[in-house]
């Protein structure tokens, strides 16, 4: 076998070339609508918090106001990036270091799919932090700070460029266009690239993500005795978890299929590009813009801040599911 190949860019296959078929075109309608949606939906949920500035108090409303920049970040490099909505013959390579940075950073996909890794980071985080919250409420505030929660958020992205750094090699800037580079790796490098990046940017996070909620489900405190206060306090905290629960559902039914299509594609058993794998592409993407919407029709707290945000409700408390402390 040669020992020279070209690593895969990413988890999700090469997007597909200037249409040049009813499916091509379909793509593009699709992509394209994925990108409006999350841009929008996810903007929503942003202004939601910003003119609820108690709710950014709280540890979980910090975490999924920053899965909302980032998926809402993801609509944007969906149509920045060649391929998706806009077809790469209608995109212009810029020349000099900015066709150099276009081709490293766009081209390769590497911002656009780096959004969805940096996302499991956080859903994962989000659900460490809710087992904090209802399991270990002493030491809470302390491992979930304002503080310490941006430092989460941060870490989320280095880690996230730092495993997938070998993209900035596998393309550069050829003349007036882009081109794929070989990697000097080989056939076996490729399959530890694709391992490691894969395990350790999805697998991994959300094995720890799906431990992490069935211990807290498990070991949820009972209510015998207690009162009112503390049953409401405990109702909160459930609902709560089962937002952020149905949050990872499907973060990991979106992203299962295209990663583990990937994670097979050096063994030759699976074929990036085929329609199979595309309609994983439009699936993962798709997991973009899902959020506000589980928010809305899962929680019925955020459901009556949206409702007040649009002027449908009249009511100008704010839910003691986002205000009070005790959830955090």
């Amino acid at each position: 076998m040669n020992n020279t190949t070209i690593l895969p860019k990413t988890g999700i296959s090469n997007p597909p070339s200037p249409p040049n078929s009813n499916v091509d075109m379909v793509l593009q309608v699709l992509f394209g609508v994925i990108a409006a949606a999350s841009f929008l939906f996810n903007l929503l949920f942003c202004v939601l918090l910003l003119k609820r500035p108690s709710m950014l108090k709280k540890g979980h409303n910090i975490l999924l106001f920053s899965l909302a920049v980032v998926d809402m970040l993801t609509g944007i490099f969906l149509v920045a990036t060649p391929g998706y909505v806009i077809s790469k013959s209608s995109y212009p390579v810029p020349s000099g270091i900015g066709g150099e940075i276009f081709c490293r950073l766009l081209d390769n996909r590497y911002l656009l799919f780096g959004m969805g890794k940096v996302s499991i980071l956080l859903v994962a985080c989000l659900a460490i932090e809710r087992w904090y919250c209802v399991l270990k409420p002493t030491q809470y505030r302390q491992q979930f700070s304002r503080k310490r929660i941006i430092i989460y958020v941060f870490m989320s992205f280095i880690a996230t460029c730092i495993l997938s750094m070998n993209k900035f090699f596998e393309n550069s800037l050829s003349g007036n266009k882009c081109a794929s580079k070989k990697a000097p790796y080989g056939i076996y490098g490729t399959r530890a690239f694709v391992f490691a990046y894969s395990f350790a940017a999805f697998y991994i996070p959300c094995f720890v993500t799906w431990l992490t909620f069935c211990h807290i489900t498990l070991h949820f405190p009972s209510s015998p005795g207690d009162n009112n206060e503390s049953v409401n306090k405990k109702r909160r905290q459930r609902a709560l978890l089962r937002m952020c629960a149905l949050t990872a559902i499907a973060l990991t039914v979106c992203g299962f299929p295209t990663q583990t299509f990937y994670i097979l594609y050096p063994f030759g058993i699976t074929k990036l590009g085929s329609p199979l794998h595309k309609g994983f592409n439009v699936l993962a993407l798709f997991n973009s813009c899902m959020n506000p919407l589980i928010y809305w029709i899962t929680n019925k707290e955020y459901r009556k801040e949206f409702k007040k945000l649009w002027g449908c409700n009249k009511g100008n408390e704010i839910s003691p599911e986002l205000t009070q402390a005790s959830v955090s």
